[in-house]
């Protein structure tokens, strides 16, 4: 070791040494060693050391020359002169310094740090977008350990799409391999288990790469887990497919593939603290887990004493060779005796960490498991596939429920109880645990709700013991996404010096003082909130702990953990004076011997299959010499059904089996529970007949038989069901179930053989034909005390039945009435599993005789028992033992216990430290008369004492009084305004006393007060109601007179405070009806009063149907509602409301939200209120809300709910940009005049734009026309550009803004759209022209969104948050960067509503572009067009979809966009109007397509530039659809229409038609068909639309999810090669609703690029509407083949 520097300084800022260089020199390596050494720079107080050290083998080390790499630890660096933020500022100061060349001296790895190229360095590898936290994550996976295994070409490499849906990626981190190459990559890991070549189900990677059934891996930047896909080994086409989410990063250079792990037989899993805390909040009890930590030290101690006990210790560590050892040599062998109980130790010694106790055990019905996806979408969402290796084979789960969760957990919704199922297509994948890859909307994959899990390499605790299975569920919250972005190596070197995991240790201790604090343990809100912390804090973010979390209360008693660590610390203790003299090792004899072998049996350990236990024994035997003859009564303990062909030949052979012992082997019926040789000697059942035992009520739940039943029916061709029925004595009723008293003896057993194959019913409530099985069936009793004669075969015949499902199996003769054989899983309160009823007579009259009546008898004994369809034992169907755990209850995440509060009330109240005068007041309770004399007496300030006391005592009556005294006099006090605030109905009490005149004003007095006046009017509404109305139209001329700011508040204040539906609507219309005269005054008033009670209206409507509420004004369903945990009153008007901070809510900053209050007063009774507010401040777990209502003087001590009543974001920046218009006018947008439709005077038409007609355009030949004149058309002032689909609006946006920044190099550009999406599609184009033409550097390139998650990930890095490194909504520090971000920046893009929102409200553009301007309303147009705007442009299709409104909204023509207006009106001087054609280039669709929409909305010029239609239609003939060709021609006609008279679904908010969902998956299945057999199937892009969502659903189940299905609405602005559109109407009264809507029509019909066919009814869509009929009379009607009869075999 060489010191560099003595005592650095903390303030040191240059590092530059000078090293001999014997001390830089690295080990030579030799040949054969693989050993990697590199230079270690150690940081500590006392020096800065260098070393040589040893460093772990990975994918840069094996790349590259370790000489160039340095080593770097500041793990003991501590500075005296300060704390933590010292430490980070001199790290950062080092690696700011550092870092540069450090970095470059990498190499090409140099270039993780940035995906740009840099000048001398190939950008050879660069990170996929991603964050600061994700990108150091990324690093560290390049330097994680982890050998080269193989060299894997990517020509046998594929990319394959992650199964996913709109909200979840179900196949995180999760690929596919080659059986072939899993087996290519176990022979090159050398993998072995128990001496023998394994190959893994699972293989966790790195572009490396390795297997087993599971493998991690790394290649190519990839990282994840590959599973054995057996599928792709009949392709033959690739050896790997990768998913999406493996990408890491890119890189060219390195084909090197490592496997970092795979999955392993006999994984068993172990209990934690972590795991523990949770089941025990789940409602495991306490004596359950004391008594598994008993268990499992007893298991562990018992191993020095008892051999078999030994033999499964050493075998469950994975020790197999000790296993044997125990056996062969026994306990008393010295090394056999230490090598035990050196293992013991080692386990014994994890009870202790870090010198404090813990609980850590084993759970032997566990492992811990790769988790892996469902790559067939066979499993639902809930069910798991879960298949182990265990001592019967590999076994798979069923029909239970499992307990699933990943390390380290805090959260109980980490803990997933998931349910077993079995399949067929997934038995390839063992010791792995398979999850769903499906999932209701909005629902996350399971991995992710246990600790944020994903498929990538983690593990799983996978339990199956049913004292571990908690019987409550809990539901998890989602982490939110980080924005990504660009990470640069400042950004990582900031990151690695400010990490740090203080705050993560005191989220994590508080925890733990929360958890025994609380009654409710981890189930705590306290603890839940501390999780959600911790999940920041894991990330290295900074973390606010709430003052309310830091106190936790003193414990009461002993919790689990503490008792547990107590019992493992004695354990410990004990177990360490515990000497080798103490243990029982008595000397094996050979008399002994065979009472070993007996208990070894017997005793069947967990981790030893049935053939490596004989295969120990036979090794023990001949060790004593004991003879083929000595060890063959032994084999009756094996169960022979775990054992494969090859290993019961080898065992046959060993022994010398005679041919009745080699036939033991084979058929399972010789070892029946059932039985007995006389039986199967009767039945010759006694011959080989390569029968396998499938299930056994002696080792399987009986609860379990009708799944096992099911796979049976399924799956084989043959089986035999044994059944051991209890003869009933008696019967006795009680209630509604009858009781039978019955007995168990061996009299009746019956045997029910069946050939065939048996369909299951998945629906047995939907009466169909069961299948005929004749003499497929046949029923044999057993009677063994009977005489030979007695036991029967009994053949069904022609004409019998038989009906399976989960509950029934029926065995009938034609009808159900005449019923052989009825088995039913009976209701839980009979307490019986399985009954029978059997028809005795059809067996035999004797056997009938002899037993009576067999009806609803309990099945005592099951079994089931199967051939092979191969003749050969299938390993696939022996499954595990499992007990079934039903679920009884399921645990909300935020339950909470409602409590009362006590009513504050006069009586109520303490006069102890309150003046005499004001008790003499109330006490006794005075009339009004005898109160108002005793107030002459009172001075202002007793006044407003006593009124404050009123107040907050419910004293409502002497508040009147008091204050109508207070008024009585003029002038009227200061205080009058603040009171009708505080108390809005007193306004009633000054209007009576001072009433408006008779012109509807307010008199004299009340003048000054008109906008606090009509407030309190509104803010009264929802108690007063028609009052309200009665109350504005007195003071309607006052209401006139305000300013249109007051005006909007107003308006704003109805929609927002006013809940009952007619209400608002009436009072919004009489505010409107005031201003009257203002309206009229010009046409710009009219336009700004039109658009404001617009917006009101869609406000309030939005809030109506986001929080329905009922005639009185209360919310009616708990949905969307969120528990607050309290309410703090606060000044004026506003209240903080804290809430849990792992409650993940949808309420943000400028929410309209609802308040209601959940809890009742302990005496008394009043109205629960309900307030309503706008959040004005919001942060993690508190929200601070402007109230529009007062809150109860309980309020603090009340519990209550808010409800999201919806975003006022939007609409109050279109008021904000109606009410600067009004004011500012031309200041603010250059086209005032033209929008408010004032006259203007004659003036020349926009610029003088000559110098536009010379300047060159880029790329002017790839343009149209049309384009040309749109791109030119931007000069002017404002210019609207029409553009039809296929028309090229996008490539016209792109080229203006192109030609704009060209031409003027200073201005600054707002680029707007109607959507997210139609925004990012302009900046994708947009980025690749920059990129081209060098037009801006990307740093004044900014997208702009309010939420990031809502930009396209490709684009995140140019969002302003991931700019300055964090979300700006919920980092306060970071708002002053973003402010100056959007100041330098030279062109956003956003939505329009985001334009005035944020950091963008108060920023000023010279020039605005709209698309998608026909769908946004007028008002929302204006959000942009008002921030200082000359040059304007809007692009749309106004004959398409308008925006999308409420009623009202309709009515108030709110519905008409600017851009609809403007261009359908008469032209005003400066405005340029552009309609597009089809691009030269470009084109959407041929002509034929384009013909119907041409002549209906485009008046004939639509036109296509596609010369040759028949070329471009000739793809679809490649599909099976039979398309009609035109007369006289062999043209293609690409409309169709294909007629389905199938009734529409009634009864419904939305309408579907499942016949025509039928026939779209029938036509949708043509089209994905060849046209002849052994062509390729054709690639063209299908969509399914409807205009109704319930039909969109219907299709979803139906169609392939390849297929996208979507509304009509959703789907503009896309495009697909094929349009399959379900009209669903279909019904006597012809009626088609909003089906007939013209622009929907269009819509539909320009979305289709080659083929169009529409399914429905003619008669309903053409005989009521002339445009449909038009419609459906321009397609070719065809008329499907038939479906071909179903073949029978």
């Amino acid at each position: 070791m060489y010191t560099l520097l003595a005592n650095p300084p903390h303030d040191q800022d240059t590092w530059h040494f000078t090293v001999p260089q014997a001390h830089l020199t690295l080990p030579r390596r030799r040949r054969g060693d693989n050993r990697i050494f590199g230079k270690f720079i150690r940081f500590t107080p006392e020096a800065i050391a260098l070393d040589i050290l040893q460093f772990p083998s990975n994918r840069v080390l094996h790349s590259d020359d370790p000489d160039k790499f340095i080593l770097v630890s500041f793990e003991k660096l501590r500075f005296p002169e300060g704390g933590l933020k010292i430490i980070r500022e001199y790290i950062n100061r080092l690696m700011k310094a550092a870092t540069v060349s450090w970095i470059y001296q990498m190499g090409d790895f140099g270039k993780i740090m940035s995906a740009a190229k840099s000048e001398g360095f190939p950008a050879c590898l660069s990170f996929l977008n991603s964050d600061v936290y994700e990108g150091a994550k990324r690093i560290g996976l390049l330097f994680s350990a982890a050998e080269i295994d193989v060299q894997l070409d990517p020509k046998w490499v594929a990319d394959i799409p992650d199964i996913e849906n709109s909200s979840t990626v179900f196949s995180d981190g999760c690929g596919l391999m080659a059986k072939r190459f899993a087996i290519q990559v176990s022979k090159a890991k050398k993998i072995v288990f128990r001496n023998q070549r394994y190959t893994p189900s699972v293989f966790q990677i790195r572009y490396w790469y390795e297997h087993p059934n599971v493998k991690t891996i790394s290649y190519l930047g990839y990282k994840g887990v590959l599973m054995m896909h057996p599928e792709m080994d009949k392709e033959k086409s690739c050896l790997v497919e990768f998913r999406k989410s493996m990408k890491k990063f890119t890189t060219t250079q390195d084909h090197s593939f490592s496997v970092v792990g795979y999955s392993k037989p006999y994984a068993f899993g172990r209990l934690n603290n972590d795991v523990i805390v949770l089941l025990s909040s789940l409602g495991i009890t306490d004596e359950k887990l004391v008594a598994k930590q008993r268990e499992y030290q007893r298991w562990i101690q018992e191993a020095s004493t008892d051999m078999t006990k030994a033999i499964d210790f050493a075998s469950t560590l994975d020790n197999y060779k000790l296993a044997e050892r125990v056996l062969l040599d026994g306990l008393d062998d010295e090394a056999v005796s230490r090598d035990i109980r050196k293992a013991q130790m080692s386990e014994v010694s994890q009870f202790l960490k870090n010198d404090k106790p813990r609980a850590r055990m084993i759970i032997h019905k566990s492992r811990l498991l790769y988790g892996v996806c469902d790559p067939f979408k066979v499993l639902k969402e809930g069910q798991v596939y879960v298949r182990v290796t265990s001592r019967t084979g590999a076994s798979t789960l069923i029909n239970g429920d499992v307990l699933v969760v990943r390390n380290p957990c805090l959260h109980p919704g980490d803990c997933l109880k998931l349910r077993t199922v079995d399949n067929r297509r997934l038995s390839h994948l063992v010791d792995c645990i398979v999850f769903a890859s499906v999932a209701k909307p909005k629902h996350q994959a399971a991995p992710a709700m246990s600790s944020g899990g994903d498929l990538d390499g983690d593990k799983f605790f996978v339990c199956w013991d049913p004292d571990l299975v908690p019987a409550r569920s809990y539901d998890y919250p989602p982490n939110k996404e980080r924005p990504g972005g660009n990470v640069t190596r400042a950004d990582l070197a900031n990151h690695f010096a400010s990490y740090n995991n203080a705050g993560l240790a005191k989220v994590v201790n508080l925890h733990q003082k929360w958890i025994r604090a609380s009654p409710k343990g981890a189930m705590s809100a306290e603890c839940q909130e501390l999780n959600a912390l911790h999940s920041q804090a894991v990330d290295g973010a900074r973390v606010k702990i709430p003052d309310r979390l830091l106190t936790p209360p003193t414990p009461q008693g002993k919790y689990i953990l503490d008792v547990l660590a107590e019992a493992a610390k004695e354990y410990h203790t004990n177990f360490g004076q515990i000497g080798a003299e103490d243990l029982d090792t008595d000397t094996t004899t050979t008399d002994d011997a065979r009472d070993v072998l007996a208990e070894l049996f017997k005793s069947k350990p967990s981790a030893i299959s049935e053939y490596e236990l004989f295969n120990m024994a036979l090794a023990f035997a001949r060790k004593f010499s004991m003879t083929a003859e000595e060890l063959k009564p032994y084999l009756a303990h094996l169960d022979t059904g775990a054992l494969a062909p090859p290993e019961k030949h080898a065992i046959s052979t060993t022994l010398a089996l005679t041919p009745m012992e080699h036939r033991r082997l084979w058929n399972s019926l010789m070892t029946s529970d059932i039985l007995s040789q006389r039986d199967l000697q009767q039945r010759q059942l006694d011959r080989p007949l390569s029968m396998q035992r499938l299930y056994s009520s002696a080792v399987n739940s009986p609860v379990t038989f009708f799944q096992y039943l099911k796979i049976a029916s399924v799956q084989f061709t043959r089986k035999l069901l044994v059944l051991k029925v209890g003869l009933r004595l008696s019967t006795f009723t009680t209630g509604t179930y009858t009781t039978c008293i019955c007995k168990t003896d061996d009299r009746f057993a019956v045997g029910i053989f069946i050939r065939g194959e048996i369909p299951w019913d998945e629906e047995p409530e939907v009466v169909d034909a069961d299948p005929e099985v004749g003499d497929n069936v046949v029923v044999c009793s057993f009677m063994p005390k009977a005489s030979s004669s007695m036991s029967n075969y009994r053949p069904c015949t022609v004409g019998y039945r038989l009906h399976c499902d989960d509950r029934t199996f029926q065995l009938y003769n034609k009808a159900r009435g005449d019923t052989f054989v009825f088995l039913s899983r009976p209701p839980r309160e009979t307490q019986r599993d399985v009954i029978a009823s059997i028809a005795l007579q059809k067996i035999s009259p004797r056997v009938q005789k002899q037993l009576g009546r067999l009806y609803r008898a309990p099945v005592v004994a099951m079994e089931i028992h199967v051939i092979s369809n191969r003749d050969r034992v299938a390993h696939q169907s022996f499954d595990l033992y499992f007990e079934h755990v039903d679920t009884e209850q399921y645990v909300r995440r935020f339950e909470r216990d409602l409590t009362s509060y006590e009513l504050r009330t006069v009586k109520a109240a303490d006069w102890a430290d309150r003046p005499g005068w004001l008790k003499d007041l109330f006490v006794p309770r005075q009339s009004e008369d005898h109160f108002r004399e005793l107030l002459t007496d009172l001075t202002p300030e007793q006044l407003e004492t006593l009124m404050n006391f009123s107040l907050q005592h419910r004293a409502y009556a002497e508040l009147y009084w008091s204050f109508s005294f207070t008024i009585n006099s003029l002038p009227l006090r200061p205080n009058v305004s603040a009171w009708i605030d505080r108390y809005p109905p007193l306004v009633y009490a000054l209007l009576k006393a001072y009433p408006p005149t008779g012109d509807m004003e307010l008199p004299e007095p009340l003048s000054m007060m008109c906008t606090p006046i009509v407030e309190a009017i509104l803010r009264s509404a929802n108690d007063l109601g028609i009052a309200t109305l009665v109350g504005l139209e007195k003071i309607a001329r006052s209401i006139n007179d305000l300013q249109n700011e007051r005006y909007t508040e107003l308006l704003m204040l109805t929609a927002l405070s006013i809940r009952p539906k007619t209400l608002f609507q009436e009072a919004l219309l009489v505010l409107h009806e005031s201003r009257l005269a203002t309206r009229e005054a010009d046409k710009a008033a009219a336009h700004f009063h039109k658009h404001a009670l617009a917006v009101a209206f869609d406000c309030a409507e939005e809030a109506a149907d986001t929080c329905p509420c009922d005639d009185n004004g209360r919310p009616r369903r708990t949905q969307g509602s969120y528990p607050v945990q309290r309410v703090i009153p606060g000044e004026g008007r506003e209240a903080t409301i804290h809430l849990r901070v792992d409650l993940n809510v949808s309420i943000r900053l400028h929410s309209h939200v609802r308040l209601r209050c959940v809890s009742k007063p302990e005496k008394g009774w009043v109205e629960q209120p309900v307030n309503d507010g706008i959040i004005t401040k919001a942060t993690r777990g508190e929200l601070t809300v402007e109230l529009f209502h007062p809150l109860p003087p309980e309020a603090s001590e009340m519990q209550w709910n808010i409800y999201d009543a919806g975003s006022i974001a939007t609409a109050q920046a279109m008021i904000d940009a109606l009410t600067r218009l009004s004011v500012e006018r031309e200041e603010c947008c250059s086209v005032y005049d033209t929008i408010v439709m004032n006259p203007s005077p004659e003036e020349p038409d926009g610029e003088d734009s000559s110098d536009s007609e010379e300047e060159e355009i880029p790329d002017a030949e790839n343009l149209n026309a049309s384009q040309i004149t749109a791109i030119k058309s931007c000069m002017a002032p404002l210019s609207l550009i029409w553009g039809p689909p296929g028309t090229g609006k996008t490539t016209v946006v792109v080229q203006i803004l192109r030609y704009l920044l060209r031409k003027y190099s200073e201005c600054k550009i707002l680029m707007t759209a109607s959507t997210h999406n139609a925004v990012d599609n302009v900046l994708e184009r947009f980025l690749k022209i920059n990129q081209q033409d060098n037009l801006l550097p990307d740093e004044v390139i900014l997208r702009v969104a309010t939420d990031h998650s809502k930009v396209n990930k490709a684009l995140q890095s140019y969002t302003v948050d991931a700019r300055v490194g964090g979300d700006v909504h919920e980092n306060n520090r970071l708002q002053k960067q973003a402010q100056q971000r959007v100041n330098a920046s030279r062109i956003v893009f956003t939505t329009c509503a985001g334009a005035g929102l944020g950091t963008l409200r108060k920023v000023n553009f010279d020039t605005v572009l709209i698309d998608e301007a026909s769908q946004i309303t007028e008002p929302c147009a204006l959000i942009p067009l008002v921030k200082g705007s000359k040059r304007i442009v809007l692009v749309g299709d106004h004959v398409q979809l308008r925006p999308t409104v409420k009623p009202m909204g309709k009515a108030l023509e709110y519905d008409v966009s600017l851009m609809e207006r403007l261009y359908t009106a008469d032209s005003h001087p400066g405005t340029v109007k552009t309609m597009l054609n089809v691009s030269v280039v470009q084109y959407r669709f041929p002509k034929e397509l384009a013909q119907f929409p041409s002549q209906e909305f485009y008046n004939g010029e639509l036109q296509s530039h596609i010369e040759d239609s028949d070329e471009v239609l000739g793809v679809l003939l490649t599909t099976a659809f039979p398309w009609p060709r035109a007369a006289g021609s062999r043209g293609i006609i690409p409309t169709v229409f294909v007629q389905c008279d199938a009734e529409e679904t009634m009864g419904s908010s939305s309408k579907g038609n499942e016949g025509q969902t039928e026939l779209a998956v029938r036509i949708v299945s043509m089209l994905q068909s060849p046209a002849r057999e052994g062509e390729d199937k054709p690639k063209l892009s299908i969509a399914a639309l409807s205009p109704y969502a319930r039909q969109v659903t219907m299709l979803k189940e139906g169609l392939p999810s390849s297929i996208t299905c979507a509304t009509i609405d959703s789907f503009q602005g896309r495009e697909s090669d094929i349009i399959v559109f379900c009209t669903v109407r279909c019904n006597t009264s012809r009626e088609i609703g909003f089906v007939e809507d013209h622009r929907r029509l269009n819509v539909m019909w320009t979305r289709a690029r080659l083929g169009l066919i529409i399914i429905g009814d003619k008669a309903t869509m053409t005989e009521t509407n002339v445009l449909w009929k038009r419609a459906i009379g321009s397609c070719t009607e065809v008329e499907l083949p038939p479906l071909p009869e179903p073949t029978t075999s």
